[in-house]
């Protein structure tokens, strides 16, 4: 199943609205935040099916960042205190926005989120169309309704929330895994959202000294 998901910091809560179309949404949010279009900075994913959303914001003067995947972590800079990006538009993975969901209600942003089948994203093939109709199947089961738009409140309940996420490779949000013989450095973002903590932990790891398992395989 995908997700059309909009996600924007605490800055503009309560000012976005996926009923309506991305344009009037982006000057919302640009009212909001104080801003003119031509600062406001939007990411999403590099992928055929933005591209005319992508030229459209353009052609509205909105700085747009395309970035080749990892939408989760395009959510959470939203809400990053040191990060200038503003909104976060896509279409992606449905179980990577339920995650953005409970980052970004950790975080006091806010996301409106809309279930859509395969078929409907990825174009009406006979295959892509027998996939969506069992992933339509698998929501009505669950009590769940695609192609309607389900707020933040409908994806995460609570701000009691715990994320942890570990950069494999450098991204604009983490430092990717380095490695210097036998030692090797990460990044890790830690954040509680009951009290509304970020922290960025950076580890050195002595390779040797882990697990047989584990040493097994990295050595």
């Amino acid at each position: 199943m995908y997700m059309e998901k909009l996600v924007v910091g605490p800055g503009a809560k309560g000012c976005i609205d996926l009923n309506l179309p991305l344009e009037e949404n982006l000057e919302n949010i640009a009212k909001a935040l104080g801003k003119t279009l031509d600062t406001l900075v939007v990411i999403t994913l590099a992928k055929p099916r933005h591209d005319d959303v992508i030229a459209k914001m353009q052609s509205m003067g909105v700085r747009v960042f395309a970035v080749p995947d990892g939408d989760v972590a395009a959510s959470i800079l939203t809400c990053m205190p040191d990060s200038e990006v503003d909104v976060m538009y896509c279409i992606g993975g449905a179980p990577e926005g339920v995650v953005s969901a409970a980052v970004i209600r950790a975080l006091d942003g806010d996301m409106h989120g809309r279930l859509l089948p395969r078929h409907e994203v990825k174009g009406d093939t006979e295959e892509n169309r027998k996939h969506g109709e069992l992933e339509l199947a698998r929501c009505k089961e669950m009590g769940v309704e695609a192609n309607i738009v389900l707020e933040m409140s409908d994806m995460a309940k609570s701000d009691n929330v715990v994320f942890s996420a570990t950069g494999i490779t450098k991204g604009d949000l983490l430092e990717g895994i380095t490695r210097k013989g036998n030692i090797a450095t990460t990044e890790t973002l830690l954040i509680r959202g009951k009290c509304r903590t970020i922290r960025r932990i950076k580890s050195i790891h002595y390779l040797e000294r882990k697990d047989a398992e584990v040493r097994d395989i990295i050595l």
